[in-house]
């Protein structure tokens, strides 16, 4: 089976990969469309602790193709994957907050193998690979109109962002935000609070690039240049939500140095391990707020579905997103893109020349 391959030294499209059979409480999936995000590769640029070689890619969608004992799911049935491997027996879990289920940080065992030798599962999904196993809980069913470009960035992207802003923060009509980072997580930020009603959605990105498609998002302003200096010159009261989109500590502090008097910043970007920020202590004095957001800190068996329907209802307009879709076999191509800021999110077609994966 071909696979997007980090071999530690290299990254590499091989053939030769292997996935077993679904255990109990587990599905096989056929991936059809696999999104290309910035976390993918903290572990290349060792921004996270990664052992390899590993398959990589964690947003995606496909269709469930088998299933192992005590599943319910539907063979056939089309889905969104979530890296989120919960227990589904904790008070987190008992209580819908997933995201803070202990076990979703547990080592998992892999499914893939090369040569009899084992190769890791990239944070328990391994998406850009033809077919992978996950459990029960890591599949959210998604209708079959839903395009599968736009059903596999609801995975990270679109939840993450989304949820940042009307979970995480809980943006109300007529506030202010200001967005840092115009990457394809951010992009989502902007639109759902233009969707939360926000009066003004200012974004700070460094790429000019990114302001055609964040203004048709909703973004209301857009700089280029440093965030204290713009935030003092656009809103010198602060504003009421800030959003770090990047991972950066020093824009993290500069969000909350923005902030308005009982002003929510939020860490949506995820920074290197051992990262360490500093900022005035006396800057919350003010009922000010820095929050941490994984994941959009959301049950995405309740949100993904309730995102996909504001899709396919014309709610929400997740097109503009999808930058470019490649074969896998363009992988490589694909990551240079992304690191040259060209990309808002590059999909891969797994289907494209490639064998279902499940004998068909």
């Amino acid at each position: 089976m071909k696979a997007l391959l980090w071999t530690g030294a290299r990254l590499d499209t091989v053939g030769d990969i292997e996935v077993r059979e679904p255990l109990a409480g587990e599905v096989a999936v056929r991936i059809e469309a696999a999104g290309l995000c910035h976390s993918d590769l903290k572990g290349v640029d060792g921004d996270i602790e990664q052992p390899v070689p590993v398959v990589l890619g964690h947003e995606a969608a496909g269709v469930i193709v088998a299933r192992g004992p005590g599943v319910t799911a539907r063979i056939g049935q089309k889905v969104v994957l979530s890296p989120l491997r919960t227990c589904g027996r904790c008070a987190a879990c008992r209580a819908g907050r997933p995201t803070l289920c202990r076990g979703t940080s547990e080592p998992m065992q892999t499914v893939f193998s090369r040569a009899g030798e084992k190769v890791h599962q990239f944070v328990r999904i391994g998406a850009f690979a033809r077919r992978t196993v996950v459990t029960e809980a890591q599949v959210i069913p998604v209708p079959d109109a839903l395009p599968d470009t736009i059903a596999a960035l609801l995975g990270c992207a679109v939840i993450t962002g989304f949820g940042a802003v009307w979970e995480r923060a809980r943006v109300q009509r007529g506030e202010s935000v200001l967005v840092i980072g115009a990457g394809g997580i951010g992009l989502n930020v902007i639109q759902a609070a233009k969707v939360a009603g926000a009066d003004s959605v200012v974004v700070c990105d460094t790429n000019p690039r990114k302001e055609s498609i964040a203004r048709r998002l909703g973004a209301t302003d857009f700089r280029v240049g440093e965030v204290a200096a713009i935030a003092t010159a656009v809103a010198p009261n602060g504003f009421d939500a800030v959003f770090e989109c990047v991972g950066r500590p020093e824009l993290l502090a500069a969000g909350i140095d923005a902030l308005a008097w009982g002003g929510r910043a939020v860490m949506v970007g995820l920074p290197p391990e051992g990262t360490n920020i500093t900022f005035a202590m006396r800057r919350l004095f003010q009922d000010k707020a820095v929050l941490g957001c994984r994941m959009g800190s959301v049950d995405p068996h309740r949100f993904i579905p309730d995102l996909a329907r504001r899709y396919l209802a014309g709610e929400i307009d997740l097109d503009p997103l999808v930058t470019d879709v490649v074969p896998l076999s363009q992988g490589a191509r694909l990551v240079e893109r992304l690191r040259a800021g060209e990309l808002d999110r590059g999909v891969f077609d797994l289907a494209a020349g490639e064998p279902t994966g499940d004998g068909s």
